[in-house]
């Protein structure tokens, strides 16, 4: 079980799991979580998985597209885009199979949390 605890003294919540978090925090159940915050600070979070056809689109757009970005086209595989407060300067991942989503999905949770003064613990 994860507790969330904002330092605000706002009321602690509870999740079955970081994957349950995770889809409360990359959908719509984020702004209930954090009603005092500007839309524009929600923007800066995001972890995005674009398939092969989508990276081509992207690369394509992009005027210098990095490392990760070129490999996903050239080997057809998805493409993660990781924003952690800076949409500005996202991390890229190939998604092969020995990419550990969970692990990446939890650090982006708990990163999440943090930058909002929400502690994170698991109960």
């Amino acid at each position: 079980m994860i507790q969330i605890l904002p330092l605000d003294g706002t009321p602690p919540q509870y999740f079955e799991s970081f994957k349950e978090l995770f889809v409360e925090l990359t959908t719509a159940g984020n702004s209930k979580l954090l009603d005092d915050q500007y839309d524009f600070v929600r923007l800066d979070w995001s972890f995005t998985v674009y398939p092969p056809k989508r990276v081509v689109v992207l690369h394509a757009h992009t005027k210098v597209p990095c490392g990760a970005m070129q490999e996903a086209v050239e080997d057809n595989l998805p493409l993660i885009e990781i924003c952690a407060g800076d949409y500005k300067n996202p991390q890229y991942i190939v998604l092969t199979a020995n990419v550990d989503m969970d692990y990446l999905k939890k650090k982006w949770c708990i990163d999440y949390c943090t930058f909002h003064h929400v502690l994170v613990k698991e109960v």
